[in-house]
């Protein structure tokens, strides 16, 4: 799990799970550890764009589906196609596979996009569009009963356009499926309030009825 220079890159060789596993990059930060596993992530460049490469070992979760465990970049994936076919924005995946008690997961960059908690943004119709989108998107989301499950700013990303405010949501390693719908939305937006500081009490209420109209619709 060294370090390696991107200048290094074997571009010689094809797409595989040894590849990928091999892949030089920069570590985003020091790998997780947990239970005799570990989970990390990379940022990479392949093919002239930069890409995430996550990879893990021993890193599980369970599930209904899974009682024994599975990779929780498996998951990952499967919330990332889930939000594909929704029409939510999210990291494209590159690649995925998974061998044994290994997994990896490569995804493009959301390039031109910052997180909301990077963001710097004064009050005023720039800040209630921004409010306004977030909310039909996070309704969007929770009309489908899925619960982001850790739903903080810097897991919402965002980019200006000429017509709107785009969101991506990234980090799904939590999300997952809910009978009650409106308790995945409680959970989500009670997080996400604690967990903000750019969106002001009316901008707030402007998302809150945002995302009803689109939870309803």
């Amino acid at each position: 799990m060294s370090s390696s220079s991107l200048n290094k890159w074997p571009i010689t060789q094809t797409q595989s799970f040894a590849f990928w596993w091999e892949a030089p990059g920069q570590w985003v930060e020091p790998p997780n550890i947990r239970r005799g596993g570990w989970s990390g992530v990379l940022r990479c460049r392949w093919q002239n764009r930069a890409v995430y490469l996550k990879r893990q070992h021993q890193h599980f979760c369970r599930e209904w589906l899974h009682p024994l465990g599975w990779p929780t970049l498996c998951r990952e994936y499967r919330n990332l196609l889930t939000l594909q076919k929704l029409g939510i924005h999210c990291p494209a995946p590159v690649y995925f596979a998974r061998e044994g008690a290994a997994a990896v997961l490569v995804v493009e960059a959301l390039d031109g996009f910052v997180a909301l908690d990077q963001l710097h943004l004064e009050a005023g119709p720039q800040r209630e569009q921004l409010a306004l989108n977030l909310g039909r998107c996070l309704g969007h989301m929770h009309r489908h009963h899925l619960q982001h499950g850790c739903l903080y700013a810097k897991h919402i990303f965002v980019r200006q356009s000429a017509e709107a405010w785009q969101i991506a949501l990234i980090d799904l390693e939590k999300m997952r499926w809910r009978p009650a719908a409106k308790k995945s939305a409680q959970h989500d937006l009670n997080q996400l309030q604690r967990h903000q500081s750019l969106l002001d009490a009316g901008d707030w209420e402007k998302m809150l009825q945002a995302h009803q109209q689109s939870f309803t619709a």
